[in-house]
This record gives structure tokens, C-alpha cells and sequence, in this order.
């Protein structure tokens, strides 16, 4: 039987996938989406208690876990799902530790003060976008390798996909092709045919993922208590393990949560291995006190080690916003067969959650799709 040709195959299932896909299953386009992982949501990750037996766990952030009011899609999107939003918690004051241990908990000073949380985690944005797919144009675990550009005399222009699976090696055809994955990840895992440009390539080169050097480490606790110290569970060490630290516990207190980024680079966390929690607690502890020693739970995730995610470029330097947008090689490659979409492809809100919404529009907006082919 022949391989259905489909209109779009998406290639990421992160938010810019998910949000392009919802689109054209809005559209009735025949669509489908490739990821890679065992599951959606790409550098999006909200994890619940292991154990809890809540019919609504709280989940805590794992990836990205702000939106800013000045973001409007994001925003809208969360409103249009029902998705509560509520304020970063901000009251009280901040602990510092310096470079030798000691510690200033009396810094009247909020980081993150006008940043907004979702209830459920960002999470629940994924769940919103997957809710209104077909189920069976989701396809998880299918790990793209090769993309050729066929141009023959028995056919229009299409491209066609070889992926593999847990059930083996698949090949896919599709009128256009959106790239939804981390620009130096598409770079490393998949091979163009015709190759593309140096200057094409050097333009995924260029381009640093957000988040990618990044290790975040959540530690849950019963309650909050740090609030009742008068302290905002807001944090800053030039000591370590974590650099930043703050409140991650959901708006009702029904538990407690502290969050931060590890300083240490990438090659660092490695080498502590599973001492790298261990000194998490006790640093914890040394900054909010004796109760900080307990925590329910433990999670470490260190997107650096994240193979559809990170490069070993990317474990170096912190990205800034200006390093991002679609660079003008990457406009209008193969006649337009293969587009990019991306949250570093953004040019306003590059890198976050919210350019990630950007670009699944732009994109959305550019594949020109004209009548929908069979399948």
C-alpha cells in the first residue's frame, strides 16, 4: 500500500509543534507530528509528588516556569483553556550566600516579583494543545534521521522523512516539513539531502538553545515553611551547588516547594553524580534553616544531558535574547519545503516559552498550504 502523502509533518513535539499542530487540525489539515521522546512537551516538563494520591497533584516545573504579563499569546492561550494563572510569590526577604559560606537573609529584594505561574504547571499547556489533536496523528518515540528533497517528473516537489521506531524504520512523504526541535539538535541528528548550505548550516550552529546548559532541582516539602520566617524562598550563592534559588510552592500552600538552577557547570554535575542532591539538601538547609534538611522529594533534571535538547556546544555559555530570530539562510529553504519553527527562531520573545508561540504562528502563517492532499 502506498505511504499517504501528508500536507504537513511536524518534526518536535514542544510547544511550537504542539501549538502548529492544534492550528492545522483547526484548519483540517492532514497533518502529522514526529517526536522523538517517549512523550510531548519538549523542554517543557511538570512533574507531580511521586506518591501523591491527589486526584489533582500540583506538578512542579522541571523546564520553563514563568509567563510574564507583557507575553499576550501565551496569556491568551492560558485563559482560552481555563488554565488558572496566579503570581510569583514575592513577600519577604531574600538569602544570600557568599563565596564563603555566609549567609545575609535580611535582602529586601524579589528577583522574580511580576512573574506568573500556572496552576498544574506549564505542563498543563501541553495537555490543552494535545486534548485537541486526533490522537493517532501524534506519533511518539519516532526519531527523525533523514530528510530528502524529491523533485521528480511523476511528481510534485515533496520531501520524505526516514525515521526510526520502536517497531522499526518508517518513511513518511509530506508537501512541507517543520522542524520543531532545537536548531543545533537538528543540526547534529539529521541528514539533508541535497545538503544544505555552509551558510545554512552555520546558521544552526549558530543558534543556542535556550535552557540547554541549564540543571534545575526542585525539593518538595509539606508545607511553605520558610514564609512563616518571613523569607520569600528566594535565594542567590556565589557558594553552590545552586546559583538561584526560589518558591515554587502552589498557590494554596497545600504543599511547599523550593526550585534553583544549578551553578556548577555541566562537566561538574556529572562528576557528583549522586552526591549532587546530598549537597543540595544541605545547602538548602544552611540557607532556610533545620526544616530545609527534609524535603519529601527530590528532582533533578540537567537538560544538558538531554539528547533531543542539548549539544556540546550548548553546555558552555548562557544564550542571551539578542541571538535569536530566523536568520535570513534559513528563510525559504528548498523552495519553501522546509521551514523552521522554533522558540530561538523568534524574533520578539526569542528563547521562552512565549517565542515558542511566535514561532508556530509565523511558521503556521508562511506553509501557504493551498488544497489539502489526500491521505
Amino acid at each position: 500500500m502506498k505511504n499517504p502523502m501528508y500536507d504537513v509533518v511536524i518534526v518536535g513535539g514542544g510547544l511550537s509543534g504542539m501549538r502548529l499542530a492544534a492550528l492545522l487540525q483547526a484548519q483540517g489539515t492532514n497533518y502529522l507530528l514526529l517526536e522523538a521522546r517517549p512523550r510531548v512537551g519538549g523542554r517543557i516538563l511538570s512533574e507531580p509528588l511521586v506518591g501523591n494520591a491527589s486526584a489533582t497533584p500540583h506538578r512542579y516545573d522541571l523546564g520553563p516556569s514563568w509567563i510574564w504579563p507583557q507575553q499576550p499569546r501565551i496569556n491568551e492561550l492560558a485563559k482560552e483553556m481555563g488554565i488558572k494563572r496566579y503570581p510569583q510569590f514575592d513577600q519577604g526577604t531574600l538569602v544570600y550566600q557568599d563565596q564563603f559560606g555566609a549567609i545575609n537573609a535580611t535582602i529586601d529584594a524579589a528577583p522574580m516579583s511580576g512573574s506568573i505561574r500556572l496552576e498544574g504547571g506549564l505542563q498543563s499547556l501541553i495537555d490543552g494543545l494535545y486534548s485537541r489533536l486526533e490522537t493517532d496523528r501524534v506519533w511518539l518515540n519516532h526519531c527523525v534521521n533523514n530528510v530528502t528533497l524529491e523533485d521528480t517528473n511523476e511528481a510534485p516537489r515533496h520531501v520524505r522523512i526516514d525515521c526510526e521506531s520502536v517497531t522499526g524504520k518508517k518513511n513518511i512523504t509530506t508537501r512541507k516539513l517543520v522542524l520543531c526541535a532545537p536548531p543545533r539538535v537538528v543540526e547534529k541528528l539529521i541528514t539533508f539531502s541535497p545538503k544544505l548550505s555552509p551558510a545554512q548550516n552555520q546558521a544552526l550552529l549558530n543558534m543556542p538553545t535556550w535552557m540547554a546548559g541549564q540543571c534545575k532541582v526542585t525539593a518538595v516539602y509539606e508545607t511553605p515553611f520558610w514564609r512563616t520566617q518571613g523569607l520569600s524562598g528566594d535565594g542567590m550563592s556565589r557558594l553552590g551547588p545552586l546559583g538561584e534559588i526560589h518558591d515554587a510552592s502552589p498557590e494554596d500552600q497545600s504543599q511547599g516547594a523550593l526550585f534553583g538552577f544549578v551553578a556548577w557547570p555541566a562537566q561538574q554535575r556529572q562528576e557528583a553524580g549522586d552526591q549532587l542532591i546530598p549537597n543540595v539538601i544541605t545547602q538548602l538547609q544552611q540557607l532556610f534553616g533545620p526544616q530545609a534538611a527534609a524535603p519529601l522529594q527530590v528532582q533533578v533534571q540537567d537538560w544538558a544531558t538531554q539528547t533531543y535538547t542539548a549539544t556540546q556546544a550548548d553546555t558552555h555559555t548562557s544564550p542571551s535574547q539578542s541571538e535569536f530570530g530566523l536568520p535570513i539562510a534559513l528563510e525559504q529553504v528548498w523552495q519553501g519545503c522546509l521551514l523552521f519553527a522554533c522558540a530561538e527562531m523568534a524574533y520578539e520573545f526569542g528563547g521562552v516559552a512565549e517565542g515558542a508561540l511566535e514561532a508556530a504562528e509565523a511558521a503556521f502563517g508562511s506553509l501557504n498550504l493551498g488544497q489539502s492532499s489526500d491521505s
